[in-house]
């Protein structure tokens, strides 16, 4: 068997690219294959850690047969178009979607599929996927890449923080303060994210940054932007709710029902790629 490298698996490592092709072969079988020169590139022995350039050719003399792409699902033309429509900004690398509310992110916990399969299918695009992750419940902006160079580029720039992300959020109670920052620790416990004072057993630092919008007097509520500093689980949710001020419609943290979570992730700028994408608040949030 043998592959052509492309642009996309370029710098990847060797056995994480063999173990990607042959996904019932253990690791150490891959080593191992590796080792005696069952697996070359261009025509010479390699350590496991080669990191791969495109254009590179691997020669594989193994008996199993690769792994199949997984298979697309069907979308009906109802998904088909809402698909479409959540694009709101795309290049040859980047895609930026306006996920609907109720909408899981991935399949899995009780999901056939989720966001990402629904994009992958409707782009035509095994490899398409998010770099960043909001609720179910939560509508808005999400941050989506067409390959894997571009996917490993987008999260090297959130681990530096140089991606912000702004969400809005209607929450009860009139918040005083125009400006504050909350700054926590976040520990993912079976069925729901408590805070912490302080660090340790697995809490996370968690930090976000609130300016207040519009106050409404006679409903008691407040219109908020945030900006996420961290990117923990459920982390506006939890951090507000523990101040008293939980959002419109979070039954998991709050204690009133409505019929739509009022949290929306509405801008996304990314500084290196001179994109500043804002969206405006949906109709629901007036209702």
């Amino acid at each position: 068997m043998q592959f052509i490298i492309s642009p996309d698996d370029h710098d990847v490592r060797l056995d994480r690219f063999i173990r990607k092709q042959y996904k019932e072969i253990p690791l150490t079988g891959i080593f191992r294959f590796i080792r005696k020169g069952v697996v070359r590139v261009n025509g010479k022995k390699k350590k496991a850690n080669y990191r791969l350039q495109a254009n590179d050719v691997v020669w594989v003399k193994i008996a199993e047969r690769p792994a199949k792409e997984k298979e697309f699902i069907v979308l009906s033309a109802a998904q088909k178009k809402e698909m479409a429509a959540s694009v709101v900004f795309e290049n040859e690398n980047i895609v930026l979607c306006n996920k609907s509310p109720g909408l899981a992110m991935h399949e899995g916990s009780g999901h056939e599929y989720g966001f990402v399969e629904m994009m992958q299918s409707f782009s035509r695009n095994p490899r398409f996927t998010f770099v960043n992750r909001i609720d179910k419940a939560t509508a808005g902006l999400v941050i989506g890449a067409k390959n894997r160079k571009a996917a490993r580029d987008l999260s090297a720039l959130q681990q530096q923080s140089a991606i912000d992300k702004y969400y809005y959020l209607m929450v009860h109670g009139l918040v005083q303060d125009a400006t504050f920052t909350v700054s926590s620790f976040l520990k993912k416990e079976e069925t729901r994210v408590e805070e912490y004072s302080v660090s340790g057993d697995g809490a996370k630092a968690a930090v976000s940054e609130f300016s207040v919008i519009k106050r409404d007097e006679k409903k008691k509520t407040t219109l908020l932007e945030a900006r996420l500093v961290t990117g923990r689980t459920h982390q506006l949710r939890v951090q507000l709710a523990n101040r008293h001020h939980p959002i419109i419609g979070d039954m998991k943290y709050g204690t009133r029902r409505a019929e739509k979570m009022l949290l929306f992730s509405g801008r996304v700028r990314i500084k290196a790629y001179n994109l500043d994408v804002r969206l405006p608040l949906p109709e629901y949030f007036y209702d």
